[in-house]
């Protein structure tokens, strides 16, 4: 068996979805690096401790957590010179995600007072109010097209289901549960399922 040098890391790393890099997180600097050679592809350098890195599904951008300072900063690994950063000032950012089509990047705030949708292309964003989780409760279909995300509002739980092309809600529907752990979709895509904390053993299916 055969073992590599060892390289220092600080913080996350993490293979990209195609398989042909590896991002690690060195303080403020994110390493890339290639998996068969291990050689470094390419180095940024953010503005504050990398918490938090996620690949886009395309393996072309990469984002950084800065949740400390309450920023995201992308990254593109075939075009170095292009670069985003996203503040959202005093709300605070509890968690980024990237959208299955890898030009939106997700963001929740801290207290889970509100999700924003960034676009990579126009720059616009959208908001979804009272998000349930910071990590969790955010579902897209198989196709990228729709996305289930699960709110809450008056000590009850919903489900906002929005399209992925306009980013508007479709409809708003209130789901049996007392707290709402976390939502799928099926493989198929035509239906919803949502299910309670332990403490309630429940889970409801919606078509």
């Amino acid at each position: 068996m055969e073992f590599s040098d060892t390289y220092k890391h600080t913080g996350p790393c993490s293979f990209s979805p195609n398989s042909r890099l590896l991002a690690v997180a060195v303080d403020y600097r994110l390493v890339i690096r290639d998996v068969v050679t291990l050689k470094v592809v390419q180095l940024y350098s953010c503005l504050d401790k990398i918490s938090h890195i996620e690949w886009a599904p395309d393996s072309e951008y990469i984002l950084c957590g800065l949740y400390k300072r309450a920023m995201v900063q992308a990254w593109s690994v075939s075009q170095p010179e292009w670069t985003c950063k996203i503040d959202e000032g005093p709300a605070g950012i509890a968690h980024a995600r990237w959208s299955p089509d890898s030009r939106h990047i997700l963001t929740t705030s801290d207290f889970q007072l509100r999700i924003t949708v960034w676009s990579l292309v126009s720059t616009a964003c959208v908001h979804v109010q009272w998000p349930k989780h910071a990590a969790r409760g955010v579902s897209f279909t198989k196709d990228g097209k729709f996305v289930g995300i699960a709110t809450r509002r008056d000590c009850k739980d919903y489900v906002n289901m929005l399209a992925c092309n306009t980013w508007e809600v479709m409809g708003t529907f209130a789901v049996d549960t007392v707290d709402l752990a976390d939502i799928v979709w099926s493989p198929n895509d035509s239906t919803v399922a949502v299910w309670d904390s332990p403490l309630e053993y429940k889970a409801c299916v919606s078509q």
